[in-house]
């Protein structure tokens, strides 16, 4: 099921969007549970319990204060990595190259082309589609000692070497946690082929990779970490995720 929470603080557009949700989710047969707020402080109280099934869709100016609703994406962002991000807004193209990568949008939809049924319908596909795949993603094996730990795929950004210790990694999670395995990268390559190395030390889930700076060489993943990808690799890097 998506959850879905929608701010607008045009009460008739808000209705309008709940309407569109609710289709989208019939036309599509996606189970979605939506919740409509019309101040920021009501959604801010009801956060959920962070999740790939959330889905918040936010005007960006509400009450009056212009770029309100990106000032509360980047709340929501701490507190839910996993989320989609959907503004909509008046059509503003540097608004949208400046907020995409810092919050990690999913979509800036503008008001002003009358196709925010059809966008939506898009985005929610494409985040529903995202779920199928980490529900039949195999997960992620290894030994710890005596034990066989599994990590679920998609939770992995990428792995680094360790500077301390030649014969281990580091693991990168999305919810930012770290966990040192005792395999360097050249082992994790042999133990699972989906990882792609970027760079002599790091090997990164391209399933995690949110865009690339080629000129800057590094790779931005969805929840706003980042590594470098060498010149060496970065042409079929961008050519596997493109």
């Amino acid at each position: 099921m998506l959850n879905v929470f929608i701010l607008e603080d045009d009460l008739v557009q808000l209705q309008q969007m709940k309407n569109d949700v609710d289709k989208i989710g019939t036309d599509l047969g996606i189970e979605i549970e939506s919740k409509t707020f019309s101040n920021i402080s009501d959604l801010k109280n009801t956060l959920p319990k962070p999740s790939r099934s959330n889905i918040f869709i936010l005007d960006l100016e509400i009450n009056g204060i212009k770029n309100a609703g990106l000032e509360l994406s980047k709340k929501i962002r701490a507190h839910d990595q996993l989320a989609s991000l959907i503004f909509i807004t008046i059509h503003d193209e540097f608004l949208y190259r400046t907020y995409k990568y810092r919050v990690s949008a999913l979509d800036f939809i503008a008001k002003d082309y009358g196709n925010i049924y059809d966008e939506l319908q898009k985005d929610i596909q494409q985040v529903h589609k995202q779920l199928q795949t980490n529900n039949t993603e195999k997960p992620f094996t290894y030994k710890d000692y005596s034990n066989t730990i599994n990590i679920d795929f998609m939770n992995i950004n990428y792995f680094e070497s360790n500077s301390t210790n030649s014969h281990s990694s580091i693991l990168n999670i999305v919810n930012n946690q770290q966990r040192q395995l005792n395999y360097n990268l050249r082992d994790i390559e042999k133990l699972d082929n989906r990882f792609f190395r970027a760079h002599r030390s790091y090997l990164v889930n391209l399933k995690q990779i949110d865009h690339v700076d080629p000129r800057k060489g590094i790779i931005y993943f969805y929840n706003g970490k980042y590594c470098s990808v060498s010149k060496l690799h970065i042409r079929h890097l961008l050519k596997l995720i493109n």
